[in-house]
């Protein structure tokens, strides 16, 4: 087909070209509105459902409970059966209950009082009651002379003064709390009352007695296995360098009270041979007294009992 010009047939190409059927946007197919159609139909639901519930819902519920809920556990009883029925005069009747009452409380017992001149020596010695034995021997120095108390403590608690204060001795260099192995200073402190030995027979004293024999001796050799000890020579090998033989010691030890200074265990860097004994000088580290007066204590003493303070 011919066409005048060129402008007309431009024109007829251009309207073929983009006015047919094809170029223009088809309708979408039917499975893409699937998704939209189940939300619908399940709103649908939804609502009719819930619109039955708020208009039949007691009349289901009655059904339901009528038909299908399970009998009732408890026994019914028959109304031919004749009920046993209890007289309120059998019943036991309980004793009032009463309020649970706290037991009593114990008042603090009070420490008993102690003497002035008791309290004032623990003072000075800076010691606590609670350290001493029953039985307490105080020993306050002054310089290198002594005043030696006794003290006994009774029923009550009370200590009861035994003997009148004893004049005595001490250490040459005085009192100390530290002393070396050959140092003459008598140790501060309270210590128990051990055992007791002397050249004298035994005066009958409780605590165990050791008379000396020509044997016996006090080690006082720091580098000894035995050192401040008390030792039979034929029993123990002689390894010490120095000791006391104490059968040459008539004026000193007629009598003597060991206590535990320096005892359990022993050291080698502390002194030794501390006792109480008879002395009518200053000492070499223990406690001096006269023989009477020690006889004496020893004679009042009881074992585990005994105690010396010395300040």
């Amino acid at each position: 087909m011919a066409y005048k010009n060129n402008k007309t047939a431009n024109r007829r190409r251009y309207k073929s070209r983009y006015h047919s059927p094809h170029n223009y946007k088809t309708k979408k197919p039917a499975h893409q509105y699937r998704a939209a159609i189940i939300v619908g139909v399940s709103t649908f639901v939804v609502l009719a459902c819930l619109v039955v519930v708020f208009a039949f819902g007691d009349r289901i519920f009655n059904f339901l409970d009528q038909n299908i809920a399970p009998a009732s556990p408890l026994e019914i009883i028959p109304a031919t059966m004749e009920v046993e029925t209890i007289n309120p005069d059998d019943v036991p009747t309980l004793p009032p209950t009463e309020p649970p009452t706290e037991p009593p409380t114990e008042a603090p017992t009070k420490a008993p009082d102690q003497s002035k001149e008791f309290t004032s020596l623990l003072k000075k010695a800076n010691t606590d009651i609670s350290s001493l034995g029953s039985q307490a021997i105080i020993v306050e120095s002054s310089g290198t002379a002594a005043t030696v108390y006794t003290y006994e403590k009774d029923q009550n608690g009370v200590y009861q003064q035994k003997f009148s204060p004893i004049s005595g001795y001490i250490g040459e260099e005085g009192v100390s709390s530290s002393i070396g192995p050959y140092d003459s200073a008598t140790p501060i402190g309270t210590y128990h009352i051990e055992y007791a030995f002397g050249n004298n027979a035994d005066p009958g004293t409780a605590l165990t007695y050791y008379p000396v024999d020509s044997v016996m001796r006090w080690v006082t050799d720091p580098n000894s296995v035995n050192y401040n000890l008390l030792v039979d020579d034929n029993a123990y090998s002689e390894d010490w360098g120095e000791s006391q033989w104490l059968y040459e010691y008539t004026v000193s030890y007629p009598y003597a009270v060991v206590f535990d200074y320096n005892r359990h265990p022993v050291k080698p860097e502390l002194g030794c041979a501390k006792f109480l004994h008879v002395s009518a000088k200053p000492t070499a580290g223990g406690v001096g007294i006269d023989e009477d007066s020690l006889r004496e204590i020893l004679l009042w003493l009881e074992p585990d009992s005994g105690t010396i303070t010395i300040f």
